[in-house]
């Protein structure tokens, strides 16, 4: 059995402390999880090896609204909003393959095949992208954080490009420009793909039962434990703290 967690919108920081928690709360009792969520509004997450004041415009980020964070998985700088339907697997390491592509193959072959239901040609290309077309539909990530081995990815409904191209730090407007058509060129969503995308909720029940069958394991609504509230709260503290994320 898995547990699974229906979040719902939350806000951008809690979309990002709700796996910091459950992997930091996790021990070999612990049950693995699939969370589902989307965050509420627009914010910027950098990779662990990333000083966020020297990819992004910090300043620029403040003006609009935007809060940017850090995570305790690799990677670059990203931009999340509403429009993305987030997925998260958090198992013990224990229960995990043995090697970082058997990871992404058994946690990413269930966005994989829901995509692959709604007429898509998706496909994982090693070791962690998902790609239709040959362009990016899905970020994704994972590491080890405690005794957990996390694997998250977001499926883009739609993508402002703009925004991401604005709060990059670069050299120049035409690096700038050259940066924005990257984006285009390399990544697609459903709202490109299809026209009529189904609802997050309904892509978010057929990922959930794809994950039941590539995992050959029930997933069951589950609840928080204490220690777990604890880890998430104190997460969202450490996600959020200046020291951690300059």
């Amino acid at each position: 059995m898995i547990r699974r967690f229906d979040l719902g919108f939350v806000t951008p920081l809690r979309s990002q402390a709700i796996y910091h928690g459950l992997a930091a709360a996790m021990d070999e009792g612990s049950p693995d999880t699939i969370v589902f969520c989307a965050p509420a509004g627009p914010c910027f997450c950098v990779g662990y090896h990333q000083n966020a004041g020297e990819v992004l415009d910090l300043a620029l980020c403040r003006r609009r609204g935007w809060p940017v964070l850090r995570r305790r998985l690799g990677g670059g700088a990203v931009y999340l909003d509403e429009r993305q339907l987030f997925y998260q697997a958090i198992v013990h390491r224990s229960r995990a393959p043995f090697t970082v592509e058997r990871v992404y193959a058994t946690y990413l072959a269930a966005p994989v095949q829901a995509l692959r239901r709604l007429g898509l040609a998706a496909a994982l290309r090693s070791p962690n992208e998902i790609e239709v077309g040959g362009r990016r539909i899905a970020g994704t990530g994972g590491g080890q954080i405690g005794e957990a081995m996390v694997v998250v990815g977001n499926v883009l409904f739609d993508f402002p490009d703009a925004a991401l191209a604005r709060a990059w730090r670069a050299p120049s407007r035409p690096f700038r420009r050259l940066a924005r058509a990257g984006l285009r060129s390399c990544l697609t969503t459903l709202g490109k793909e299809l026209e009529a995308p189904p609802s997050m909720e309904a892509l978010r029940d057929t990922i959930a039962a794809a994950y039941a069958e590539t995992l050959g394991e029930e997933l069951v609504a589950g609840a928080l434990t204490a220690r777990e509230v604890e880890a998430i709260e104190a997460a969202e503290r450490e996600l959020a703290s200046r020291a951690f994320v300059l």
